[in-house]
């Protein structure tokens, strides 16, 4: 049987960066992955850390950081290994052609679909926002057939953000394209992949837009990891172009793991796709193999050490039961409140967060797994991404934050296990 030095368990951000990770370090890295995350139809940013507990908005995701709980995920990895993980995937993306921009020193606020502004931390060159709450004139442009995208919905949700009243503009543009459907972005983006289609918008941009305006579109500048549309864009309107931050599934979280992709096969990660872990052989306080279960038959790998980023609740890497809530391959405990009752506030967007956001396996600071009195479960796993307990990335803004950090640093401890 071939031997791992690790095998990663999950396809979406996590999984994938703590495989390059280790990778990146010599390691022969195994993933299994279920399905793709999350990252394929998320809107493609980073948030680190977007909001404190209270709910006020971040300005330094570092300084911010330094206030936290200690048993939130970043503190317990340290604020040195998150900046580290920044760094890294900001190298990463710079290596594949398709750089991010930005750091833990400053958030910046982005303009969404749903006209209002997000916080966030890292972005494509697409999405830089500078300089535009000081813009005079903006065009909102919208494409005809287009769904969950009003061009009118976001100037007007712009204009009642306090500093963001200015001139701005709707226009329309006629995608030639026939389906009979309603357009999604995707479908746009691979219009514009296209001489024909990129052409055709841009020269109905250009009767329009004013030289040294800003335009504001929505994420379908291509499916490609790069910046050859936007480039040709900018300097065909002589314009700021910011793509505006979509509804799922956004095409730039489909650029982003198209890029992560990539790099899997450069690192030589082997990769195996759709198929159920179904659990894992352990004694003696580790782990010598998980076990996968499709409709043919069951199969085993071996490694030095494992990562699991199997997701959490919505993800599927935890399961939720009448009176429990489970992680199924290594069968480590989730610590919930006894009732059930106690899991959830009636009202959704309560004050103080959702008890069950912060669901997830109780790790150290190296993401073993820990029991209920905080002794390590298990030497040669480790966990990473919303498969941790201790944080509530929706009210945070910090999911894929969270997810890098954690990966990063589980790519690295697992770089270091050896079998005994």
């Amino acid at each position: 049987m071939k031997q791992n030095d690790v095998i990663v368990i999950g396809g979406g951000i996590s999984g994938i960066f703590a495989a390059i990770t280790a990778a990146r370090r010599g390691k022969q890295v195994l993933l299994v992955t279920k399905g793709v995350g999350a990252i394929a139809t998320a809107g493609g940013t980073i948030d680190m850390l977007g909001y404190t507990w209270d709910g006020f908005p971040v300005r330094s995701p570092w300084e911010a950081m330094g206030k936290m709980d200690t048993d939130h995920p970043f503190m317990l990895i340290g604020r040195d290994t998150v900046e580290q993980s920044v760094q890294a995937f900001l190298s990463l993306c710079l290596g594949e052609g398709y750089p991010y921009l930005g750091s833990l020193e400053k958030n910046q606020w982005i303009p969404t679909a749903l006209g209002r502004l997000k916080p966030t931390c890292l972005v494509p060159r697409t999405m830089d926002a500078t300089g535009f709450k000081a813009a005079e004139d903006v065009f909102v442009v919208g494409f005809e057939g287009l769904k969950d995208y009003s061009a009118r919905l976001i100037a007007g949700g712009l204009a009642e953000c306090p500093g963001y009243r200015k001139n701005y503009s709707i226009l329309s543009v006629k995608p030639e394209i026939e389906n009979g459907r309603d357009l999604t972005a995707l479908d746009v983006a691979r219009w514009l992949d296209s001489e024909k289609g990129h052409q055709s918008c841009i020269e109905q941009l250009i009767r329009f837009v004013r030289p040294n305006s800003f335009i504001l579109l929505p994420p379908v500048l291509g499916t490609r990891p790069d910046y050859v549309l936007f480039d040709k864009f900018e300097q065909a309107t002589q314009c700021r172009v910011i793509e505006t931050v979509g509804l799922p599934p956004a095409v730039t979280g489909y650029r982003l793991r198209r890029m992560l992709v990539k790099c899997l096969a450069k690192w030589k990660i082997q990769v195996i796709e759709q198929t159920n872990v179904i659990r894992a052989t352990l004694a003696n306080g580790r782990c010598s193999e998980i076990v996968t279960g499709n409709l043919d038959r069951q199969r085993s790998y071996q490694a030095d050490a494992f990562i699991l980023a199997s997701g959490g609740l919505f993800g599927g890497g935890l399961l939720a039961e009448p009176d429990q809530v489970i992680e199924s391959i290594f069968n480590l405990p989730v610590i919930v409140p006894a009732k059930n009752s106690n899991w959830s506030q009636e009202n959704l967007f309560f004050t103080q967060g959702q008890p069950f956001a912060k669901f997830g396996v109780k790790v150290d600071e190296k993401l073993r797994p820990l029991n209920e009195t905080g002794q390590v479960l298990l030497e040669n796993v480790f966990v990473a991404g919303k498969t941790v307990a201790g944080y509530d990335y929706c009210r945070e803004k910090s999911g894929n934050g969270v997810a890098l950090a954690t990966a990063y640093r589980a790519g690295l401890e697992a770089s270091e296990e050896e079998i005994a």
